[in-house]
C-alpha cells in the first residue's frame, strides 16, 4: 500500500480562507464527515473540529469569525479551554474535496486537518492510479501541495499510546513544555486545559515512558543514532 499526504488550497472554501486569516490556527477533524446534501447550491457537510492556535484570543476571535460566515449553517461550541476549542459545524461549500477522497479506492488513515491555508488529507491506497486521479480531482478545486508519498507503514511508536496519552504529549509539545527555557510548566498547562495537574502529569509521564524509548529504538534500527 502507498501513503499519500496531500493538501489543497481550496478556492471559495471557508477552511482555506480561515487559516489564511488566522495563520497559527490548526483545525483537526474529529469523527466522520457527513455529506448531508449535494445539489445545485453546493455540498452541505456536517463535521466536528478540534481547534488550536497560539493564543486564547486568536481562538476566541476565530470562533466569532467562523460563526458569522455565510457558509456556516449550524454552529455549536462544545468546549473552550485556553487556546483549544471543540466545535460542531454544518457548512455549505460550492465544491467538495471530501467527495474526491471518499470516492477513491483508499482508506483515510488520518483526520482532515486545516492549517497553513491548506486542507490536508492522509490516505492509504493499493492502487497508484487512484493517487493520480485524486491529485487531478483536487487540482480542479485549487492549488495542490503533496506533502508525502511513501510506502504505508503504521507508526508503531505512536500507536502504543492511548488517546489520552497521545493528547497529553501533543498538548505538552503545543504549549512548548519541551522548549528551553521552558515556556510553561505542568501547573500552567494543566490549568490552561482544565485538567488536574496530577492527572495530566501521570498521562504525560506514561506517554514519555513509551514514546521516548520507542523513538530511540527506531533511530537505532534506522542507523540514524
Amino acid at each position: 500500500m502507498k501513503l499519500l499526504k496531500v493538501g489543497v488550497y481550496h478556492h471559495d472554501c471557508w477552511g482555506s480562507e480561515s487559516t489564511q486569516n488566522f495563520p497559527t490556527l490548526s483545525m483537526t477533524e474529529l469523527g466522520a464527515v457527513r455529506i448531508v446534501r449535494k445539489d445545485d447550491h453546493g455540498v452541505l457537510v456536517d463535521c466536528c473540529w478540534r481547534i488550536t492556535a497560539d493564543t486564547e484570543k486568536e481562538v476566541s476571535d476565530y470562533l466569532r469569525y467562523v460563526k458569522s460566515l455565510p457558509s456556516t449553517k449550524q454552529f455549536k461550541l462544545f468546549l473552550q479551554n485556553g487556546n483549544r476549542a471543540y466545535i460542531f459545524m454544518q457548512f455549505l461549500s460550492k465544491t467538495s474535496s471530501y467527495d474526491s477522497v471518499l470516492s477513491m479506492h483508499g482508506i483515510p488513515v488520518g483526520p482532515i486537518v486545516q492549517e497553513r491555508e491548506h486542507e490536508i488529507h492522509t490516505i492509504a491506497t493499493e492502487k497508484p492510479r487512484e493517487t493520480s486521479k485524486l491529485l487531478s480531482d483536487l487540482e480542479a478545486l485549487g492549488e495542490v501541495k503533496v506533502y508525502k508519498i511513501s510506502d504505508f507503514k503504521e507508526d508503531a511508536v505512536f500507536s502504543t499510546l492511548t488517546l489520552k496519552q497521545q493528547d497529553a504529549l501533543l498538548t505538552a509539545v503545543n504549549n512548548q513544555y519541551y522548549s528551553w527555557p521552558r515556556k510553561l510548566n505542568l501547573d500552567d498547562i494543566s490549568q490552561k486545559i482544565g485538567v488536574k495537574r496530577r492527572t495530566f502529569q501521570e498521562r504525560l509521564r506514561q506517554a514519555e515512558a513509551k514514546f521516548i524509548p520507542g523513538c530511540i529504538d527506531k533511530l537505532i534500527k534506522e542507523k540514524r543514532f
